[in-house]
């Protein structure tokens, strides 16, 4: 069985993914704002009706996601 290397690993790098990758942070931010200020506004009963803390981890994943996508499909200049 043939080992893999990091080398060997190709992702497709362009502007068009990066510029995916940037709107993913951004839409997630915005949506991660608008939990927390619906959660302080809203209360503790009104954040379990939205997804609670399981929402708000995949909100936060989601922004994770984008972000190492964001540095991993930077075009080079």
């Amino acid at each position: 069985m043939h080992s893999i290397h990091l080398h060997d690993v190709h992702l497709p790098k362009g502007p068009n993914l990066f510029a995916l990758s940037v709107g993913e942070v951004v839409w997630f931010s915005l949506a991660i704002v608008f939990f927390l200020l619906s959660w302080f506004i809203g209360g503790d009963d009104f954040e379990a009706s939205i997804g609670g803390n399981l929402g708000l981890a995949g909100l936060v994943a989601g922004l994770v996601v984008g972000a190492i996508l964001c540095a991993i499909t930077k075009p080079e200049k």
